[in-house]
């Protein structure tokens, strides 16, 4: 009873760790702004946490991959499975030293272009969004079938882009009785054409700033709230895009943290980095 207690305990910590939902550049969980024809998006994403522990070193390396569908006029279909590796490496006491990889759970979202006003040179969109995570059985896995709605906006009047959205996610019990916190996230994205400053050519490179934010509630084990969890986070996020092709998209981002306003006591990011690609079948 004693060791399936602790492995309950290990597995909510890991799952409740912050920051986990900013996995992206500009849009959350993955997705992107995408009409037509079928996407792949693929990012890697390395967090850094500061932990109280004096020599106690923390890192999670989160790999989602995005399917996008563009299955018609205004409505895109996306799968995000992601892939996530944490590691923990301690100075003092070797035997804290692990390193645990497993898939997270999968989510899937269908978002309709509810309010379209296109304009030469930009549009203008208002989108919401529905979608639900389905629990993958793997390591980082909370079990639970959560519900998730959002409402995405863009305006875009070349060479500048705005993007803003806010989502919010509403969780249930899962595995071993963990329940993590409800969650809000929010996004406003500005970016700007740096080249060509002539016009839309390729190749084309964009910059980007952002600020991530989001807003977890207390978690539960057993019905039982945990103090060390939920809380509010917001990134500050520079990055580049790098529109190779009209098919293929570099981008690479560094969120950093200017408001860490954790419950409790938890490990707290401290730098992260972000490279991705886009690629348009």
């Amino acid at each position: 009873m004693d060791r399936t207690l602790a492995g309950i305990t290990l597995v909510a910590a890991l799952l409740c760790l912050p920051g986990t939902a900013q996995a992206q550049i500009v849009a959350p969980a993955g997705r992107t702004l995408f009409n037509h024809g079928m996407m792949v998006r693929s990012v890697i994403r390395i967090d850094n946490f500061s932990e109280p522990v004096p020599g106690l070193r923390l890192r999670r390396i989160t790999n989602p991959y995005a399917f996008i569908w563009g299955a018609h006029t205004n409505l895109s279909v996306s799968v995000v499975a992601p892939l996530v590796s944490f590691d923990s490496n301690s100075r003092d006491f070797p035997a804290q030293d692990f390193t645990t990889t497993g898939f997270g759970d999968a989510r899937i979202f269908v978002r309709y272009d509810a309010w379209v006003r296109d304009v030469p040179g930009g549009s203008t969109r208002l989108s919401p969004e529905f979608g639900i995570k389905v629990p993958s059985g793997g390591t980082f896995s909370t079990g639970s079938t959560d519900v998730i709605a959002g409402l995405v906006f863009s305006h875009v009047r070349d060479p500048h882009w705005w993007i803003a959205d806010v989502e919010f996610t509403k969780t249930t019990t899962g595995d071993g009785g963990l329940r993590r916190g409800n969650l809000w996230q929010y996004d406003l994205a500005y970016l700007f054409r740096l080249w060509p400053r002539d016009g839309m050519g390729i190749p084309n490179v964009m910059v980007v700033l952002e600020l991530n934010g989001e807003s977890r509630d207390f978690a539960r084990v057993g019905g039982i709230q945990l103090s060390d969890s939920g809380g509010n986070l917001l990134f500050f996020s520079p990055g580049v895009e790098f529109i190779v092709t009209d098919r293929t998209v570099l981008e690479f981002s560094t969120p950093i943290p200017i408001r860490r306003d954790m419950n409790g006591i938890q490990p707290k990011p401290s730098s992260s980095f972000i490279v991705g690609v886009r690629w348009l079948f």
